[in-house]
């Protein structure tokens, strides 16, 4: 039982030492790792749903499709590519998300197949939270595929990568994918396309689209012509459904049965509007809103930074023309159902049944400028000729579209009325529009889903548990006019949806909009009530949203700095950063009182627009978020239309920023502060990025090309991952992400692991652990002298250890020499393997590298002043145009002339400055060159140390887990093998000690029993004496003799003796009396005698 305890105990010693030195890999959450579970070979089909081979096999499907897509834009391109595969080839596809496949099975595909990559870059240059598996397995040089080896070779693929250009990791994730392809033998077909979505992405889609099939068809040897036209969706009128059971702009079947759940994007929650109210001082102008969303008891929890998405229709107007143009006014309001007949290839992309008004208004983007591709499918179901004509013209001809379409605004339903020769301009009915044959399985399957519009959450929970702030400008700007297109106000979905949402919520009347001499206009109505009703409560209405998560967050740390700059509504999140301190700073006062706020970073808001009176957004409130504050929150304020620089320029953000230069460097090069830009990203963001660099290039004391560039990039670097907003997406260039306070990385626990000695008095048990210990052990006999001789045998002992220590001196001396030859050969081989003799060669190559740098440098300096003596030549030049233009109506001649040299000049000017602009630029980029190239072999050999400081751990541990293991095994032989052999000693050494105890009790016993056999003897002797003096006694004659002698006991003082009570008794006399006592003894001494034998 004892033992069983024992191996027990052990066991769970060793359990909990293993999760202890594993408590990292059991524990913690750790990046995913590089490789999903590996599936068995032949595993296929139905046997395995995450096997994509086995599916394009069973398929009959030759081209698989995969897309990193974050809000839907990549997954649609990929399904416009297998659609134009089947069309042009005839090719069935298998467009593939990779979160839900294996993509070891990649080496697997056929030689006659080919695999796309349509890959969106998301915020600062990461991939789609459904892309990121797949970059990892490529990254990763210990990824294998199904074969065993990380090869590709001969695969055919496609890549077309999905960026922005404002921001600074332009299609980072595409040229990342296709690198890495081209690294491990895949072979890429055509050129690698790269849409730009702050131009024009579906123009930079079919520029590279041509090119990149005709390449494809010569790869694959295959044909354009092989296949055909045909639906993707089939559409039928349904002529009896339940009424209830009918979409009609319900996102979910939950929000359709009203049935309680999780608010997400599949489930938007009805968000009662509570304040709402404008910001902007003349709303006749511009506009922009401040709305209160309702969240209370719906579960949806919010944190400073992240973002509502708010769920829009599309406007009346689009939708009744739309309705017109396709003949539908009529029957908009029938049930209609949809089915897909390709699911691989097209899902229905919104709940059904549903009715034709339905997906026109809650469902598909009618509101989107036409595509130029959609016009060619189009053109064949013209309503005549000429519009036909005009329909293949804008497909063909990219100018035309571009002068026509893109730059006028138009929409589908706008373009097929002037096309037909319709009126765009007045509302569309049946009577004067045309209607065009369009089945609308393709409008369904050409138009993209309706999504909805993201905006920065500007509130703190920590004030507003219960309540989402937004702060929107509504989107309105007039087209740029054509031949064909008149002028016109351009809307914004989103904003003015809200903006509706306002009018209605606060029960005021949408104002009038001239438009020249054009009758005035409304702002575009909407369908606020939704569904059924759904949106409206008596007065109050509501709006469809849902919280995404961001990483815009503010340090945990009050005592770090921050830094902010949000123009415009670039502020709005900015108000919850203020609000989440300012909740802070009343917890922190409150329990350490006034001066609990004196350690805390300084805030600094830069904030512009443009006029102080016309749209300073939240004005009252900034001064109470300072008063709370203390002095820890400083606002800078740039009015660019009320306050001008000496030279007559405007004064925007990024001059602020550079005015408080002093503060900013010491913010983040000693505070190591965080920086959070939130704005317009196409120039705002970069020239704020171009004022940091400059700042910190001459707070270390060189440029901003070298020095500059390098700590905005450590800023960026400063935590691994960024934080930012903008107006289009949450991303921003260089902003550090300012999440928790980062932990600081604690030592491996097996760095850490010191086996324990073995002590020196536990002993190591005897090999011959099973021998039985002997009674009585022999006694060695000794030899008799005679038989040795003690001097020789004493020499012998002298001249063997002097024998010995030689040769062992000898033996350590041979191993020493050898042992350093071996470690200065080893170290020699370490110095080559672990590369310090490329660190050498990388240190000469870096003092080489920074004297170009320095010579570059020194030619950009130069570049830059002639670039800035340039600047304030035409500055100067403008400023005296200005001069001449305020007095324009008193022109003489010669102001004419004046003007007429000052413009020429200015031209000349012009070419001066983009000439040294370009200069500048040259030199910049030959810095940046030789700096990334310097960088790049760092970072290189950063990576080689990484690699042997991951094996040089690894041994670590392996080392750490072997002494444990020895530890483990002398603990197992200490309970298995001395514990059962010391037990048996001590249970021997005790029955040795009862042995000898029962020895002793024996004699002495013995001894005891012989005298009480004398003491017997004795007694019986003296027994024997007393009978025969007994004998010899005479008895008393009489009465009166007997009187004499007798002896009388009395047994109670208070009894009197009788006269007549005789006690017969006989004569003793002294002699008697002593024999008497002395046999009484004896008899006691036997007694007590016997009683002891037997106990004994």
């Amino acid at each position: 039982m004892s033992s069983t305890s024992d191996v027990l105990i052990l066991a769970l010693g060793v359990g909990l030492a293993a999760a202890y030195l594993f408590r990292d890999q059991l524990f913690a959450a750790s990046k995913p790792k590089s490789a999903p579970l590996v599936t068995p070979k032949g595993q296929n089909g139905s046997g395995n749903p995450r096997d994509f081979i086995a599916k394009m096999k069973e398929g009959k499907k030759r081209l698989v499709i995969f897309y990193g897509s974050q809000t839907g834009t990549a997954e649609e391109y990929a399904i416009r590519l297998a659609k134009e595969a089947k069309t042009k080839f005839g090719l069935a596809s298998l467009v593939c998300d990779p979160e839900e496949y294996d993509f070891e099975n990649l080496d697997q595909l056929p030689e006659d197949c080919a695999a796309f990559f349509v890959m969106a870059t998301y915020g600062e240059g990461e991939p789609t939270d459904n892309a990121v598996q797949l970059l990892q397995n490529l990254q990763d040089e210990s990824f294998e595929f199904s074969g065993g080896e990380r090869k590709l070779e001969g695969l055919k693929y496609v890549v077309f990568g999905l960026g922005n250009k404002t921001y600074e990791h332009y299609n980072s994730i595409g040229r990342a994918v296709d690198a890495e392809l081209t690294k491990i033998g895949a072979v890429r077909i055509g050129e690698r396309g790269e849409g730009d979505d702050d131009k024009s992405m579906e123009e930079d889609y079919l520029e590279w689209k041509d090119g990149m099939w005709e390449a494809f068809a010569t790869a694959l040897g295959v044909e354009e012509g092989q296949g055909g036209d045909s639906a993707d969706f089939a559409v039928s009128e349904l002529d009896s459904h339940p009424p209830e059971k009918v979409y009609l702009g319900e996102l979910s079947a939950r929000a359709l049965t009203k049935t309680k759940g999780i608010h997400d994007a599949k489930n938007p929650y009805p968000a009662p509007i509570g304040e709402s109210k404008e910001l902007f001082q003349d709303p006749t102008a511009r506009n922009c809103a401040h709305i209160e969303l309702n969240t209370e008891g719906s579960g949806i929890t919010y944190q400073h930074g992240d973002h509502v998405g708010v769920w829009p229709s599309n406007p009346d107007v689009e939708v009744d023309r739309l309705l017109c143009t396709l003949g539908l006014m009529d029957k908009k309001d029938n049930v209609i159902g949809i089915e897909s007949l390709d699911p691989a290839l097209a899902k229905v992309p919104f709940p059904v049944p549903t009715t034709y008004a339905t997906v026109l208004r809650h469902y598909i983007d009618i509101s989107a400028v036409a595509g130029r591709q959609i016009l060619g499918a189009l053109s064949k179901f013209a309503p005549n000729p000429q519009a036909e004509e005009f329909m293949k013209n804008l497909n063909t001809n990219k100018e035309e579209y571009h002068t026509v379409v893109a730059l006028g605004c138009l929409k589908l339903g706008e373009v097929l009325q002037l096309a037909a020769g319709n009126d765009s301009t007045i509302h569309p009915t049946t009577a004067n529009t045309a209607a065009w044959p369009i089945p609308f399985d393709i409008i369904v399957s050409s138009i993209p889903r309706l999504q909805p519009r993201y905006y920065s959450i500007s509130s703190s929970p920590k004030l507003y548990p219960h309540s989402i702030h937004v702060t929107v400008v509504v989107l309105k700007y007039e087209n740029v006019p054509s031949a064909h297109v008149n002028q016109k106000w351009v809307y914004g979905v989103g904003s003015n949806f809200l903006l509706n949402l306002r009018y209605a919520s606060n029960g005021e009347t949408p104002p009038l909009i001239a438009t020249g001499n054009d009758a005035s206009v409304l702002v575009p109505s909407y369908q606020i009530e939704g569904p059924r009703s759904a949106y409206k409560d008596g007065t109050v209405y509501k709006a469809p949203i849902h919280v995404r998560r961001s990483t815009f967050r503010l340090p945990t740390n009050p005592k770090s700095p921050v830094i902010m700059i949000g123009p415009g509504t670039g502020v709005a999140p900015f108000r919850g950063f203020i609000q989440e301190r300012v909740a802070l700073a009343r917890r922190s006062i409150e329990k350490n009182g006034p001066d609990a706020l004196a350690d805390w970073g300084r805030i600094s808001l830069f904030y512009g627009c443009r006029k102080s009176t016309e749209d300073f957004l939240y004005a009252e409130e900034w001064p109470k978020y300072a008063e709370e504050l203390k002095d820890k929150f400083t606002m800078h304020c740039a009015f660019s239309r009320e306050n001008y620089k000496p030279d007559g320029s405007k004064i925007y953000v990024q001059d602020l920023l550079w005015n408080d230069r002093e503060h900013v460097a010491d913010a983040i090069l000693q505070g190591k502060g965080y920086v959070y830009i939130c704005g317009e990203a196409k120039n705002m963001s970069k020239q704020v990025e171009d004022v940091l660099a400059r700042i910190l290039g001459e707070a270390k004391g060189g440029s901003a090309a070298v020095e500059g560039v390098a700590e905005v990039k450590l800023l960026k670097e400063r935590d691994p991952e960024t934080a930012s907003s903008s107006s289009k997406a949450p991303s921003l260039d260089f902003v550090p992400k300012p999440t928790e306070k980062p932990l600081e990385k604690q030592p491996s626990p097996l760095s850490q692991y010191v086996p324990e000695p073995v002590s020196s008095s536990s002993k190591p048990p005897s090999l011959d652990f099973e021998q039985k210990p002997i009674e009585k052990p022999l006694e060695k006999q000794p030899l008799p002298l005679s038989q040795i001789d003690l001097e020789e045998l004493k020499q012998r002992l002298r001249s063997w250890r002097h024998q010995a220590a030689v040769l062992f001196r000898t033996r350590a001396d041979d191993f020493t020499a050898r042992s350093k030859v071996t470690f200065s050969q080893l170290g020699s081989e370490l110095n080559r393997v672990t590369g310090y003799e490329v660190i050498d060669a990388l240190k000469r190559e870096v003092v080489e590298q920074e004297a170009r740098i320095n010579a570059t440098r020194q030619a950009t300096r130069q570049a830059k002043k002639t670039h800035d003596e340039a600047v304030a030549q035409r500055a100067k030049s403008q400023h005296e145009v200005n001069d001449l233009l305020e007095r324009k109506s008193q022109w003489t001649d010669s102001d004419v002339s004046r003007f007429t040299t000052i413009v020429r000049q200015d031209h000349l000017y012009e070419q001066e400055e983009a000439r040294a602009k370009a200069a500048v630029n040259e030199m910049e980029d030959a810095v940046e060159k030789e700096f990334s190239e310097l960088m790049r072999a760092i970072l290189a050999r950063y990576h080689e140390e990484q690699v042997w400081s991951d094996k040089i751990r690894s041994a670590s541990t392996y080392g750490s887990l072997a002494a444990l293991g020895l530890n483990m095994l002398v603990f197992v032989m200490a309970i298995l093998v001395v514990e059962p052999w010391k037990r048996r000693r001590l249970a021997q050494t005790f029955e040795k000690k009862i042995e000898e105890l029962s020895r002793d009790n024996e004699a002495k016993l013995s001894a005891t029993m012989a005298e009480i056999g004398g003491q017997l003897a004795d007694q019986e002797r003296l027994i024997l004496h007393l009978r025969d003096i007994s004998q010899s006694l005479v008895a008393p004659k009489s009465i009166e003799e007997a009187k004499q002698v007798v002896v009388v006991a009395k047994v109670d003082q208070s009894e009197e003796v009788r006269a007549d009570q005789v006690v017969s008794t006989f004569h003793v006399t002294r002699g008697t009396v002593e024999l008497a006592a002395a046999a009484t003894g004896a008899f006691v001494v036997g007694v007590i005698g016997s009683l002891l034998i037997s106990r004994s």
